[in-house]
Formats: structure tokens, C-alpha cells, sequence
């Protein structure tokens, strides 16, 4: 009896030790990893949450966020192509930085990753030339269809004329409305 007693503490012991060990070891962020938003928690019967993100439970587009930590990390570019990656919770940003074209991949949790940097000095001069902002672009077209989410935004020239085409979808990712609003 004694012996049945001695290997269940021990059996015990060691599943408390693992236990201990698992939770100690959950991988931690990394320096070049930007989030925005705090990892989802889990209930007593370890059910994982499904974490909404903050822009989407106010109504807001979470484009904001996406664009707002693409220039926390690129602090002093100018976005000017923002295209929602469809199926996917994520944005594909491009920024322009001196004169490169920066491509981003930004998470609605506010992760930024780096595809590609090019030389554009075209898109470098259209950058400087605009005096409106994707953001400020992207919130006149939302305000003129506030049921709107942005597919895409992208700053264009043509013939002179400098304008942000502005893509919007419905909440079921259908098509709602296509905008030339002015760049400048």
C-alpha cells in the first residue's frame, strides 16, 4: 500500500513540476516585433478567447491601427498605398521613406514585418507632393459611407492630378464603393 501511496505522489509531483515548466517557457516577444494589443487571455477550462481587436469593437476601421504602427516603426514616412489582405487579418502597407518605397505587412494586433525596400523616386516626389494623408483620405471616404470597411487606398497621379483611389467593401467583403478624393 505504502508502495501505491509513494509512486501517486510522485506521479503528482511530477505532473505539478511539468506543469510549472510549460509556463515558464511561453515564447517572448522579440525587440524587433512591434504589437499593439495584449495577448488573449484564457478561461478556467482553457478555452482560448477570440480577441476582437479594440478598432472593431468600437465600430472604427482597424485600418487605423495597421497604419498608425506602420509609422510607429517607420516614424517620418508617408503611407502611400494601403491594400487589406482579403481572408486575412492583415494590411499590406507601403510607406515611403526618403526615397524609398518601404513594403509592410501589418497585423490588426499591430505586428509590422518588412517584405521589401525599393528605390521609387516617382512615388518618393507624389509622397511629398500630397497634403492629405492616407488616414485623412481613408476617414473622408468612411464618413461619406460610414457602413465602409477600406479594401484599398492608393496615392496616384494622373495627368497632373494628384488623388487618393479609395476602394470600400461592405462588412461581407463585397464590393460598396470606389472614390477619387483629392491628394493636395
Amino acid at each position: 500500500m505504502k508502495t501505491r501511496s509513494f509512486i501517486a505522489a510522485g506521479v503528482a509531483l511530477a505532473m505539478s513540476l511539468s506543469l510549472g515548466a510549460c509556463a515558464e517557457s511561453a515564447p517572448q516577444p522579440t525587440p524587433d516585433t512591434i504589437s499593439l494589443s495584449t495577448p488573449a487571455t484564457t478561461s478556467p477550462e482553457r478555452q482560448p478567447e477570440t480577441r476582437v481587436p479594440e478598432a472593431e469593437q468600437t465600430g472604427e476601421d482597424p485600418v487605423f491601427a495597421a497604419i498608425d504602427a506602420a509609422l510607429a516603426a517607420y516614424p517620418g514616412g508617408i503611407v502611400v498605398d494601403v491594400d487589406r489582405e482579403d481572408g486575412r487579418h492583415t494590411y499590406d502597407i507601403d510607406i515611403v521613406l526618403d526615397n524609398q518605397v518601404i513594403e509592410l505587412e501589418v497585423g490588426v494586433d499591430g505586428t509590422v514585418r518588412e517584405d521589401e525596400r525599393e528605390s521609387d523616386d516617382d512615388d518618393a516626389r507624389e509622397a511629398h507632393a500630397a497634403t492629405v494623408t492616407a488616414a485623412e483620405a481613408i476617414r473622408d471616404a468612411l464618413d461619406r459611407h460610414p457602413e465602409g470597411y477600406l479594401d484599398e487606398a492608393q496615392l496616384d497621379e494622373d495627368d497632373g492630378r494628384l488623388y487618393w483611389e479609395i476602394e470600400l467593401d461592405d462588412a461581407n467583403f463585397n464590393a460598396l464603393a470606389e472614390l477619387d478624393l483629392p491628394a493636395n
